[in-house]
């Protein structure tokens, strides 16, 4: 088996750390078999959007991941406040189209757009949520943008790019609906509750389960939300 890059275990550790923490029951394991044919990330890039000419996602070459297919799917011990979360990420060469025929979001200043300009990079297949996160390959051929959908809440663009979502999924563990934190969603509004509560209880608990991680950010980003503001 090729040497994993210094990324590559960053990952391999995201899913041993909730494989031995003795508050974390690990329900399901995905461990989808590494790809060294596609080891450069420009090619893996050329490959995905073939025939398009779309720019890459900054800081690609720096987040490559060879693996199809690597995730958990997790909830924490009894005792306590639950939460939940999974994640499935794996080789962008090979991100698919979601099975889904078109976006329609949330946000005022965002049009609808057909669902084949996304390519999914996260995805839920053991929980079954019905979410998932995608990059937008824009017409133009400008650097793709992060997508969440979900039946409920609907669909929303977030604003950080691909590096900084696989960044952030990895501090996360996937923790169900912090996707919601990087956009425009109203997380104050009544509608909203049951996703507040969730990620009120993802800051109360990860903190304390992994304390080598800053959560600082994110609770600060939480509480931006709640005030209508979107500039952290």
């Amino acid at each position: 088996m090729a040497e994993l890059t210094a990324y590559e275990a960053g990952w391999r550790k995201v899913c041993e750390d909730l494989d031995d923490h003795p508050g974390i029951e690990v329900l399901q394991r995905h461990e989808g078999e590494f790809d060294t044919g596609l080891a450069d990330a420009a090619a893996a890039w050329e490959t995905l959007v073939h025939p398009q000419k779309v720019t890459a996602p900054a800081g690609l070459g720096q987040c490559q991941l060879r693996f199809h297919g690597l995730g958990r799917q997790w909830q924490t011990a009894a005792g306590g406040a639950r939460v939940a979360g999974e994640f499935l990420v794996g080789h962008i060469g090979q991100a698919g189209l979601p099975a889904i025929e078109e976006i329609e979001p949330w946000g005022d200043d965002d049009e609808e757009f057909p669902a084949s300009q996304l390519r999914v990079i996260d995805v839920h297949p053991y929980t079954g949520t019905g979410q998932i996160v995608g990059l937008r390959l824009l017409p133009g051929g400008g650097e793709p943008e992060i997508w969440w959908t979900d039946r409920q809440y609907g669909d929303w663009k977030l604003d950080i790019g691909y590096r900084e979502y696989l960044n952030t999924l990895q501090t996360t563990k996937g923790a169900f609906m912090w996707q919601l934190l990087f956009t425009q969603a109203p997380l104050g509004e009544e509608e909203f509750a049951s996703v507040r509560r969730r990620l009120e209880d993802m800051l109360e608990v990860l903190p304390a389960l992994f304390p080598e991680h800053d959560y600082e950010p994110l609770r600060n980003r939480l509480a931006a939300r709640l005030q209508g503001r979107c500039d952290m």
